[in-house]
């Protein structure tokens, strides 16, 4: 594991949707990232992530 980076994270009110969705994209993308596989499939796992986020997104 890298070196720790600690972040301060708001959570907007008047955005209630899509600051759920950016906070989620956040976590998944922290997660992934410290998953001991290749690039290629960290690569696909995001852009499926990023597929559901956007539809997610949408039908808000």
């Amino acid at each position: 594991m890298g070196k720790s980076r600690i972040s301060k994270i708001t959570y907007s009110q008047d955005l209630p949707g899509e600051s759920a969705i950016w906070i989620q994209k956040l976590v998944t993308k922290l997660l992934i990232n410290e998953l001991d596989i290749d690039l290629s499939v960290k690569a696909k796992l995001l852009a499926s992530a990023d597929r559901r986020f956007r539809y997610k997104g949408g039908s808000q």
